[in-house]
């Protein structure tokens, strides 16, 4: 039995052989996910960790994204905001939906801003855009797992209080199920 030391590179190898020989998900990942976006003169950034992109549900485009450095153990002190896109009538190639394809129709942006940190708690504001104006997302490329867009969202909150809020972004992602 080969003895194991502090050198990490002796011992990653090991590991990624045992990995693989018990069937074991052992990905790596080339491309770097982003998410930007600018909500109302303030900017939304997310992180390679804070992007999940899948598809669940064979022609459904799912997205979400979280505030950068949410995903790190401990969390960031400031409060987390998340943006979730859902779309059916994606068939994995570029495609535009525009305001038609909103609401029953298809796409549904949500926006929480200042997560709870109570499990199932309530946010501090909750944004839609199933029926606003001018709402466009365009996935400009598709390569393998990996999409490319951007997007623009005239959103209301949930429980009217402030009124309409403007997004405008670009993203990169990819699907990293096995």
């Amino acid at each position: 039995m080969q003895r194991l030391t502090s050198t990490p590179l002796k011992f990653a190898a090991p590991c990624v052989y045992l990995a693989l020989g018990l069937g074991l998900p052992f990905v790596a990942h080339a491309e770097t996910q982003m998410l930007k976006a600018t909500i109302d003169g303030n900017v939304f950034e997310s992180d390679d960790a804070g992007i999940a992109y899948l598809i669940p549900i064979k022609g459904t485009f799912n997205l979400g994204a979280s505030t950068k450095g949410s995903a790190a153990y401990p969390p960031p002190k400031t409060p987390i905001d998340r943006l979730s896109i859902i779309c059916r009538g994606f068939e994995g190639k570029p495609i535009k939906f525009i305001e038609k394809d909103f609401g029953t129709h298809g796409c549904e942006v949500q926006f929480s801003k200042g997560v709870s940190e109570v499990p199932f708690g309530d946010p501090m504001a909750l944004y839609e855009s199933r029926w606003g104006q001018n709402n466009m997302i365009e996935i400009t490329s598709v390569k393998g797992k990996v999409i490319e867009g951007k997007f623009h969202f005239e959103m209301k909150e949930k429980k009217p209080k402030s009124g309409a809020m403007v997004m405008e972004g670009t993203f990169k992602a990819e699907d990293r199920q096995k």
